[in-house]
């Protein structure tokens, strides 16, 4: 039995160049649907699963983790991987975090990444006491639908797990600290009337990764979910703009953490040896 109708993946097949969709924290390939069927029709390949304990209900979420999730786009991503020549990341909300860690671990074998409103944090009191909380209550009531436009398609639970939850803190804990690994062209998009994700997250995920190349897209009349919303079209306008202009050699990688200490000892060495140099001066 499913609290979430219609919430199975998503796999449409086209070219040899790829998209990892993932959804976020309670969610399920239908709050991005849209999206991924507007990619597929100008041509990409697109992957977009169900999460574990995603689809179902609440309780059956209670029963998963972070690793669990993470596992199923990992599996996914080395799928894509195998039919596509080059292969993007894309992820909405919580499917950020899991995006982002998917890059820090697998970044050499992708070619760009695409944030939605993506989370790494959140400082509101709940999050702090979770760790207690999810000992004793199971769920809370909540996720409503973060559309400004009438009429999404329910693609959320009414009920909040927290177990669940607790373990996706644990998982932005990672991924924000170890944001300095990812050096890919990025897509950062996000909405500054996000009642879900407050928009430092993204401005956090800019200032903190190595990428030389960022494309910043800000949505002004959508909420959190903008595949369902007002500003579904740009949202596609714009991704279809970043992946082309990363497959064309427009957008670049940037220069990776080790390069750069690595860079930085040569010159150090290079600086040491000629300060140690005796230079005679001319007569």
């Amino acid at each position: 039995m499913s609290d979430l109708p219609n919430s199975a993946g998503l796999t449409l097949r086209g070219g040899k160049t790829g998209v990892l969709m993932i959804h976020g924290f309670i969610g399920s390939p239908i709050s991005i649907a849209p999206w991924a069927q507007s990619l597929n029709d100008a041509g990409l390949t697109v992957f977009a699963p169900c999460l574990p304990g995603h689809g179902t209900t609440p309780e059956e979420m209670n029963k998963t983790t972070w690793e669990n999730w993470y596992a199923c786009i990992e599996d996914e991503f080395i799928k894509l991987r195998s039919e596509c020549d080059r292969v993007f990341v894309a992820g909405f909300s919580m499917g950020g975090a899991l995006a982002l860690k998917l890059a820090q671990i697998r970044g050499s074998e992708m070619d760009g990444l695409i944030l939605l409103n993506a989370s790494i944090y959140d400082e509101r009191k709940i999050f702090h006491l979770l760790p207690v909380i999810s000992k004793f209550l199971p769920t809370l009531p909540g996720g409503d639908t973060d559309v400004a436009k009438p009429g999404a398609p329910k693609h959320t639970y009414n009920k909040i797990p927290l177990r669940a939850l607790n373990s996706l803190r644990k998982l932005w804990r990672i991924v924000e600290r170890d944001l300095y690994l990812i050096d890919l062209p990025l897509m950062v998009a996000y909405s500054v009337n996000d009642h879900v994700v407050h928009p430092v997250c993204s401005e956090t995920i800019i200032d903190n990764v190595f990428s030389v190349d960022i494309r910043e897209v800000i949505f002004e009349e959508s909420f959190h979910n903008v595949a369902l919303d007002y500003e579904a079209e740009i949202l596609t306008e714009e991704s279809l703009i970043f992946i082309e202009e990363v497959l064309s050699g427009e957008l670049s990688r940037g220069e990776s953490a080790d390069e750069m200490d690595q860079r930085e000892l040569i010159d150090a060495e290079f600086e040491a040896i000629v300060a140690g140099l005796e230079i005679e001066e001319p007569e």
